[in-house]
């Protein structure tokens, strides 16, 4: 065997080590150019072609995989996060606009609260415009009783 037959064989001497080779390539455990020389001097330039099309091919796959498991854990988060503020500003709207404290809100309670820091942080997270508030709390207000328990705001 000439040297460059036994590092072909090194590498690619078994299926097992074949396996492994292309493992190591991949993780970085092998400098490709290691392995791509010898491939292309002793097999042929399509060979050593395919044996780096086959390695960017897998890193740029792992790349995404990884990216894109790291991105939708970070959604999964922010979504939670939008979701526990919108819980704490509807809680603190209804403290503040239940002004006899019997648990409900009334229209009336409702509307003179429309100009109130807390009505504006729960429509901006809501992302719904002032002007919407009266189509807001009718349609929030599932027993059409004309007042809004803790549950219906949050529900809602």
């Amino acid at each position: 065997w000439t040297p460059e037959q036994e590092t072909l064989r090194s590498f690619f001497g078994s299926t097992l080590v074949s396996i492994l080779t292309l493992y190591k390539a991949i993780s970085g455990g092998v400098d490709w150019q290691d392995i791509s020389t010898p491939v292309m001097d002793q097999i042929s330039p399509f060979a050593g072609v395919m044996f780096i099309m086959f390695n960017a091919f897998a890193v740029l796959v792992l790349l995404n995989l990884v990216t894109g498991v790291f991105v939708d854990g970070a959604m999964k988060l922010s979504r939670a996060d939008k979701e526990m503020e919108l819980l704490e500003k509807a809680y603190k709207l209804f403290r503040k606009s239940d002004e006899d404290q019997s648990g409900d809100i009334t229209w009336e309670e409702f509307q003179t609260r429309l100009d109130s820091p807390e009505m504006t942080d729960f429509f901006e997270a809501l992302e719904i415009n002032l002007t919407r508030a009266h189509d807001l709390f009718h349609l929030i207000d599932n027993s059409n009783d004309g007042k809004l328990t803790l549950e219906e705001l949050v529900a809602g």
